[in-house]
């Protein structure tokens, strides 16, 4: 073959592979948890000893990577009133455990819409419908991370079933928009911000709340619940979206794996896993300290 034919052969060649499309799979790791229910270390109704915030943190950092996210679906706070100064520091260990975003259920105002003002605004959270009486939101409807290749947008939403969990004194210092009403509006919004993968927080006392929110939103591709049953059974698509729970009392931690083609905008493939808050799992000693010196004051 003469060199100019070579050439040319060449110059195809590279045109070609110049011209080929670039691969467009990105992967996403969402850490998630949910029903913390107040717990700093495990729950004494664990049958097998599983839990503690100290052993949430040395999972977090375990598997954290580059592209993760850090979630919670709700209920971090205690379910009614135990003690003041527990929950102070239980938001003081939640800082520390460095959320991406923690989803407003109604036992964040376990101890009245002040004290969540007081401490609670420290944290990374989100609701798209509570409100305050007069109309006035408690949190922004969503948040967009970007990654190097990926923009993930996640909202959360407190569903009217759970809200009529409150005692009336505390719920009448509180409004909520219906979930399906305020979700529209929210992802009108979201398009425009254009995300690759779009999460949806969701704290419900309804069954197959997901399924139905799903169906009615297709544009969700991941639901990350409250709903301890979702725990009890492999991970499956509903509608478009993947459907996830943690289970009860902090005794698991989440682990959801995603690769997502960003140029079609949908989960090709996922892996889920909940991993147990074992004895085996190391506790974080910044953690543990603060909660074995805030019980020695309990003593006093």
């Amino acid at each position: 073959m003469k060199r100019g034919t070579l050439l040319v052969a060449w110059f195809v060649c590279a045109t070609a592979l110049a011209q080929e499309p670039k691969p467009t799979i990105e992967s996403l790791t969402i850490l998630y948890t949910a029903n913390s229910n107040g717990y700093l270390e495990e729950c004494p109704c664990s049958k097998n000893g599983l839990g503690g915030l100290p052993r949430r943190k040395t999972i977090f950092e375990a598997h954290r990577s580059d592209k993760t996210l850090i979630l919670d679906a709700g209920n971090f706070f205690s379910p009614y009133r135990k003690n003041e100064a527990q929950e102070r520091l239980l938001v003081a260990i939640a800082e520390k455990l460095q959320y991406s975003l923690m989803n407003l259920g109604e036992q964040e105002f376990s101890y009245g819409l002040e004290f969540w003002k007081q401490t609670g605004r420290k944290l990374n959270v989100v609701s798209a419908n509570l409100r305050d009486k007069e109309g006035r939101r408690l949190a922004p409807p969503f948040d967009v991370f970007a990654f190097e290749g990926l923009r993930v947008a996640v909202t959360g939403a407190l569903a009217e079933s759970a809200f009529q969990n409150l005692p009336d004194d505390i719920r009448a210092e509180l409004s909520l928009v219906p979930v399906e009403e305020e979700l529209a509006k929210t992802l009108v919004q979201l398009k425009n911000e254009q995300p690759d993968a779009l999460i949806l927080l969701l704290r419900s006392h309804d069954y197959e709340a997901e399924k139905t929110l799903a169906q009615r939103f297709p544009e969700f591709h991941v639901i990350i619940s409250t709903d301890e049953r979702l725990a009890r059974e492999k991970p499956a698509r509903v509608g478009n979206a993947i459907a996830v729970s943690p289970g009860s009392d902090g005794e698991k931690v989440g682990k959801l794996s995603l690769a997502i083609d960003v140029a079609k905008n949908q989960i090709v493939s996922f892996k889920n896993a909940l991993i147990p808050l074992s004895k085996s799992v190391k506790k974080d000693a910044e953690l543990d300290s603060l909660i074995q010196a805030f019980k020695q004051t309990q003593l006093k």
